[in-house]
């Protein structure tokens, strides 16, 4: 009894066994590189974006409604400087980094951590 399927049996057979291990590398794949959708990757951001986060960015607001600031700066995950103001009621909003007013709370953000060093 020999363990080598025949030549009609090896084609007919592993066609399937093929497709199927090709199957499971690829959702072994993409569950490694998509990212949990459980909701708890708001606190640690093991994953980075691959695009701009701002699609839609204002040209001002007033900073005593802002908590925090975050300025993003150009790389491979978008081409431009993004701004983005998490509010003082939760909400996060893209702010325009050309803007007058916004580059003025960058500059102050910026002398406030200089000074704190």
């Amino acid at each position: 009894m020999s363990l080598r399927p025949s030549a009609t049996s090896f084609c007919t057979n592993t066609r399937p066994v093929r497709v199927l291990q090709v199957l499971l590398l690829l959702s072994l794949l993409l569950t490694v590189l998509v990212p949990s959708t459980t909701g708890q990757l708001k606190s640690v951001e093991p994953y980075v974006e691959l695009r701009c986060v701002c699609v839609k960015t204002i040209s001002g607001i007033h900073p005593s409604n802002i908590q925090n600031l975050e300025v993003i700066r150009p790389g491979a995950h978008c081409a431009k400087v993004e701004v983005i103001a998490t509010l003082k009621n939760g909400r996060e909003i893209c702010l325009d980094p050309e803007a007058p007013r916004v580059k003025k709370m960058i500059q102050k953000l910026l002398e406030s951590d200089e000074s704190a060093v």
